[in-house]
C-alpha cells in the first residue's frame, strides 16, 4: 500500500480538476444556447462596399417590409443568407430627431434583446448594416430611439420580424 500512496493525492486533485473543468464549460454552453444574443456573439457591421450593394440592390436580397404605429416613419430591410451569415440592412424615412435611432434584435419566442447599431442619416433616410450567424434565425428587428432594451420593446418606431422561411418561399415560387 505504500507503494502507491504518492499517486493517490495527485489522481484526486486531477479528478477534482477535470470535474470542475467539465462543469465549467457545460454551463457556459448551457448559457450559450439559452441566450442567443448574449455577449459571446459576434455580430459584425458590413464594409462600406457591402452596405453599398445591399442598398442598391445588388446581389440576391430579400426585403422585409418594417411596421410602423405612425404614418411618418416606412422602413424595409433588405438581407441575404450567405456562407451562414445574415447580412442585412435597415433603411428607413423617419422623422429627424434630437436622439439616436437604434436598431435592436430581439428573440422572436423569447425576451431577450440586443442592440446591433445605430442609423446614421444618408441621402436616402436612415441606414445602418450588419452581418450575423444565421442561427440566430428568426429574429424581430425594432427600431427605437430609447436607450435600453426594456425602453425599446415598449416604445418602438418599427418593427419587423426576419426569418428565413420568408427567403426560401421566395426561392420555391
Amino acid at each position: 500500500m505504500k507503494k502507491y500512496t504518492p499517486y493517490i493525492f495527485p489522481l484526486v486533485v486531477l479528478s477534482v480538476v477535470f470535474l470542475l473543468v467539465f462543469r465549467w464549460y457545460s454551463m457556459r454552453t448551457q448559457r450559450m444556447d439559452e441566450n442567443l444574443f448574449a455577449e459571446g456573439v459576434e455580430i459584425e457591421n458590413l464594409s462600406e462596399d457591402e452596405m453599398a450593394k445591399s442598398i442598391s440592390g445588388v446581389g440576391d436580397y430579400n426585403n422585409v417590409d418594417l411596421t410602423s404605429s405612425s404614418a411618418d416613419a416606412l422602413g424595409i430591410v433588405r438581407y441575404e443568407l450567405k456562407d451562414d451569415k445574415v447580412r442585412f440592412s435597415v433603411m428607413a424615412n423617419l422623422p429627424e430627431s434630437e436622439n439616436e435611432y437604434r436598431v435592436w434584435l430581439k428573440e422572436v419566442d423569447g425576451d431577450n434583446m440586443r442592440e446591433v447599431f445605430t442609423l446614421v442619416p444618408g441621402k436616402g433616410g436612415y441606414i445602418g448594416s450588419a452581418a450575423l450567424p444565421s442561427e440566430l434565425l428568426p429574429f424581430e428587428i425594432i427600431v427605437s430611439e430609447e436607450v435600453s432594451a426594456e425602453g425599446a420593446k415598449e416604445a418602438n418606431v418599427l418593427r419587423g420580424v426576419l426569418d428565413v422561411q420568408d427567403s426560401v418561399e421566395m426561392e420555391v415560387e
